[in-house]
């Protein structure tokens, strides 16, 4: 995080940005258990001298996520006896 605390009221300010932060991380998780994700992106990162760099991280994470949520998950059946259509003895009227 990227802030400067004012300095008249810093108390108000310190507990303020703390409860935010409390806040945010609560709300993150919540969305997480919801099947969403989030990214925080603050506006210092967007500065010119580190905005490639955060550009960069930004696709590089939205594409773990992508390429995560569509991974395939196969479902093996367990080994057992193969199943048959028909029970066994039975003669075929054809």
């Amino acid at each position: 995080m990227c802030c400067k605390i004012p300095k008249t009221n810093r108390e108000f300010w310190v507990a303020k940005i703390q409860r935010n932060q409390e806040r945010d991380l609560r709300v993150q998780h919540e969305l997480a258990a919801m099947g969403w994700h989030s990214i925080t992106i603050w506006e210092c990162e967007l500065k010119p001298a580190k905005r490639e760099e955060t550009l960069k991280s930004l696709a590089y994470t939205l594409n773990r996520i992508f390429l995560q949520d569509r991974t395939v998950r196969r479902y093996e059946l367990p080994e057992e006896a193969p199943m048959m259509a028909a029970e066994e003895g039975a003669e075929s009227s054809y």
